[in-house]
């Protein structure tokens, strides 16, 4: 698992005496999976996760090479345990395939997996941040805008130091994502702070989720807007996949579509991650299903090597090595051209979705333009405010009745709750509501509607703030509704283009349909060749020492490997056949988007 090379390795790598297993199993357990359930729940958009791959820059590749010599002088016990393991080499294998400053390398010049997990990130939030979702009563909320959950287990937040949350916020940031609506699933310390979060996750407050399988799995019910979910990284078990994908796969989930995207770096220890998490997935979906009549269980599933391939394999039948290279092909172009009904998919979405935002734009532009003129001007010592029934002239007095109110109105709201919104007087001829709430942060949200102006004012502004500072942030947005205005025309223009744009490409056929079809054709052929030459008397193949791979050197083809040495039972011999054949899957890079991967 260096990551450079490969080395054969005796694994637990099947079940015998399924029948008897799963009768023995079902005398303590009753499973129901979702597919027996069939409860409503969202679909995958493509009908299955999508996988990112990243290519690794020079550094990266380096390092892994360093990796890999280390794990030699670990097996050749050369280095002492205490001082490197392959514990070790593991874990900052891991920490090397999310971002090289984890292991004390320079920060990546060329992107890297947070950069293009940040991309996609903020993508899916600009185009569902319109989105519109109701709340327990049916009631559409007051904020729009969908949620993303992204998990990664290897980098988590620390006082001090570089960590993967930080670094991901800060590219999210950049890229348009509000700060205050990026949350940290570790920030939420108790059971109080962590129904808070949900809270703000379920009405919109917070568009990103960052945290870990142990503190965003089980518990963490804020489904009802998540659209998107993230793999930074790869956990051990089975189990904590279907923990961090059951967080948006979930009954209460409005989204009719959604999409779990897994990053993996090309040539690092991820691909040995997620393969570790299909053989064992694969295991426990085959034993808890119990629809097989097989008595014997392998853990590859649709990868398992069939007896025709064994057999090819020990022959040296060279259809087997034009096997491996158009089952490649065939993946790489089956990824393009589901790459290219996705990017279809998306171009729609986003037509839908810079419409609805231009529309949304235009129509609130217009609307401030007919209020504007009903505005009364209060600069300088034109300034009145009317509040709770009290006409105040003066800035001071208007700012301190105005906090007093909204402090009554905060004292007076219950833990846990949006208080109801109601009118509190009037700015510059224009009505103005207040609404307390006290879910995540203690506030009161001051809105003048028909403007369209939203100010929020903690429990600190209401405290400690000047009371002249309330009615002045009060008017500043109130002078600013000619450049509102203006802002919400040039976003109406903009979103335009974008929906003309994507509009121009929706409907474009895919140019390799016919090279796809040809080579699937050519991939039946083979495999029918195969299952013939299975059928058909052989000798036995000569036996040749193995040859095993070390670190540095190539990893040996599918043919050598199967020349197993004298001494090798028959059932080690079609083990060692499976394991190399998946060693020529994983070189010709094959291993990273196939079904079996993608759990």
């Amino acid at each position: 698992p260096d990551g450079a090379s490969y080395r054969m390795q005796t694994r637990f790598a099947r079940f015998q005496n399924v029948p008897e297993l799963l009768t023995l199993y079902r005398q303590v357990a009753d499973v129901r999976t979702n597919d027996d359930l069939d409860l409503p729940v969202p679909v995958l958009v493509g009908g299955q996760a999508e996988t990112v791959v990243v290519e690794p820059n020079d550094a990266l590749v380096e390092y892994v090479a360093d990796l890999a010599s280390r794990a030699e002088a670990i097996r050749n016990r050369t280095v002492d345990p205490s001082e490197d393991n392959m514990l070790k080499v593991t874990g900052d294998g891991r920490r090397a395939a999310l971002d090289l400053r984890l292991v004390g390398e320079s920060a990546p010049t060329d992107g890297g997996k947070l950069t293009v997990a940040a991309q996609r990130i903020a993508a899916v939030h600009h185009a569902t941040r319109d989105l519109r979702y109701t709340d327990q009563h049916g009631q559409l909320t007051l904020r729009p805008g969908a949620l993303q959950l992204v998990f990664c287990d290897v980098s988590t937040p620390a006082a001090a130091g570089w960590n993967a949350y930080d670094e991901l916020r800060d590219l999210l940031v950049r890229r348009g994502v509000e700060p205050a609506s990026i949350r940290y699933m570790q920030d939420a310390k108790t059971d109080v702070a962590k129904a808070k979060l949900f809270a703000a996750c379920r009405d919109g407050t917070v568009s990103v989720l960052v945290g870990s399988t142990e503190t965003m799995g089980v518990g963490t019910n804020v489904q009802a807007r998540t659209i998107a979910m993230h793999h930074l990284d790869a956990p051990w078990r089975p189990a904590d996949i279907e923990q961090r994908d059951g967080r948006i796969l979930r009954q209460g989930n409005q989204n009719s579509e959604v999409r779990v995207l897994r990053y993996v770096t090309e040539g690092s220890f991820d691909t040995y991650m997620w393969q570790t998490l299909e053989r064992k997935a694969a295991f426990i979906a085959q034993v808890t299903r119990g629809d097989l009549p097989d008595r014997d269980v392998d853990d590859i599933g649709e990868q398992a090597l069939s007896f025709a391939e064994v057999k090819a394999l020990a022959t040296g039948d060279p259809l087997v090595l034009e096997k491996a290279a158009v089952d490649a092909d065939v993946a790489r172009l089956a990824r393009l051209e589901r790459a290219h009904h996705d990017d279809q998919h998306r171009l729609r979405r986003t037509l839908d979705a810079a419409t609805h935002r231009a529309d949304n734009a235009e129509h609130r532009a217009a609307e401030l333009e007919a209020v504007i003129g009903r505005v009364v001007d209060t600069r300088g010592d034109r300034f009145a405010m009317i509040v709770d029934g009290s006409t105040h002239t003066k800035r001071v007095d208007a700012g301190d009745h105005l906090q007093r109110l909204l402090r009554e109105r905060l004292d007076q709201t219950p833990p846990e709750t949006s208080g109801p919104t109601v009118q509190i007087g009037t700015l510059g001829g224009l009505a103005v509501h207040a609404q307390a709430i006290t879910t995540i942060e203690d506030e009161v949200r001051v809105t003048i509607p028909v403007a369209h102006i939203d100010v929020r004012f903690l429990t600190d502004d209401l405290r400690r703030s000047a009371p002249l500072n309330l009615v002045t942030r009060l008017e500043r947005h109130l002078h600013r509704l000619p450049d509102t205005i203006a802002d919400l025309h040039q976003e109406a223009e903009a979103a335009r283009n974008e929906a003309q744009r994507a509009g121009a490409r929706v409907g474009a056929p895919w140019d390799r349909n016919e090279d796809l079809a040809g080579l699937r054709r050519r991939q039946q052929e083979i495999d029918e060749q195969l299952a013939a030459s299975a059928e058909s008397p052989a000798s036995e193949p000569p036996r040749a020492a193995p040859i095993e791979p070390t670190s540095g050197s190539r990893p040996t083809s599918s043919a050598q490997a199967s020349r197993a040495d004298p001494s090798t039972t028959a059932e080690d011999q079609e083990a060692l056949t499976r394991m190399t054949q998946r060693l020529d899957a994983i070189q010709h890079g094959a291993s990273v988007d196939q079904p079996g991967v993608s759990l």
